[in-house]
């Protein structure tokens, strides 16, 4: 069993790795509207990966 203060600090993990998705993802959109698709795509894949990485911390946490 993980420590009170342990998972407060993988609850803060997981927080900042959404948010980073959901920045990249923002800065894909902004990209794609002025045709910068292949930096569009490029951020697409970060957000990707962030996302990934906050669901293996909620899978950590969950089991």
């Amino acid at each position: 069993m993980l420590k009170t203060e342990m998972i407060d600090k993988l609850n803060a993990q997981m927080n900042l790795e959404l948010y980073s998705s959901l920045l990249y993802q923002q800065m894909s959109a902004w990209c794609s509207y002025h045709s910068f698709e292949g930096a569009a795509a490029f951020l697409r894949r970060h957000a990707q990966e962030e996302m990934t990485h906050m669901q293996r911390l909620f899978d950590y946490l969950t089991d």
